[in-house]
């Protein structure tokens, strides 16, 4: 069992958990490092080298990132963030990519102190998704009832204005929940199984303000 405050953390929940708001909360307040792979690929793709150039064709012809590329971005990004607290918010996806978080942990130099799961039901995920707004240049999430922007429709870091989600459309809220169960959720259990003295469930059906303060507990922050 790990006793002090835990470096680096994987962070799990559905869409529409407030998993990414809780992040960005937690990073800003305790100076974790966030890994994002979506933003990591962006960030390989506009700095224009030979690895950006193999995700930005895959990325125009509309085809995913295989797994084996995102490492090679991953572990490149990753050696410069290896003396940060490093949040990795939204991998491992797939029980394809645990193997891959394992050769990370190796290869870079640092281990998983704790998983974390933001456990809500899909009919509250479904109830919350459509308020969602993000900020196109910094990639905040706000929620318009429980986690709003400082100021209406413009992001509290840079002040951009807030977009929707694409992807929260509701004709594909529901694909999005049943793409999470059939992929990700088998992640969660397997760590749940694996690693469970470094495994955290927090209620994420409470308050945001609860739902915070509960993962600071859990992660001996508070």
């Amino acid at each position: 069992m790990v006793n002090h405050p835990p470096l680096h953390v994987v962070a799990f929940g559905r869409p529409g958990s407030g998993k990414s708001s809780l992040a960005e909360r937690l990073g800003e307040a305790h100076g974790f490092a966030m890994v994002r792979t979506g933003v990591l690929l962006r960030d390989a793709v506009r700095q224009g080298d030979a690895l950006g150039r193999q995700v930005e064709a895959l990325l125009a012809a509309g085809r995913l990132v295989p797994d084996d590329l995102a490492y090679e971005v991953l572990a490149r990004d990753l050696s410069a963030l290896r003396h940060n607290r490093l949040l990795f918010d939204g991998f491992p996806r797939t029980l394809g990519q645990v193997p891959l978080m394992a050769r990370l942990e190796q290869a870079v130099g640092f281990e998983i102190e704790r998983y974390v799961e933001i456990a809500v039901s899909p009919d509250e995920a479904l109830a919350r998704m459509g308020g969602r707004r993000v900020c196109p240049t910094c990639a905040a999430t706000y929620h318009l009832r429980k986690s709003p922007p400082k100021a209406e429709g413009v992001c509290d870091r840079d002040g951009t204005p807030l977009v929707g989600r694409a992807d929260d459309a509701p004709e594909v809220l529901g694909v999005r929940q049943a793409v999470y169960d059939e992929h990700t959720g088998p992640v969660v259990e397997h760590y749940r199984r694996t690693a469970p003295d470094r495994f955290v469930a927090i209620d994420g059906e409470q308050p945001f303000e609860e739902v915070s303060r509960d993962l600071e507990r859990a992660l001996g922050l508070s």
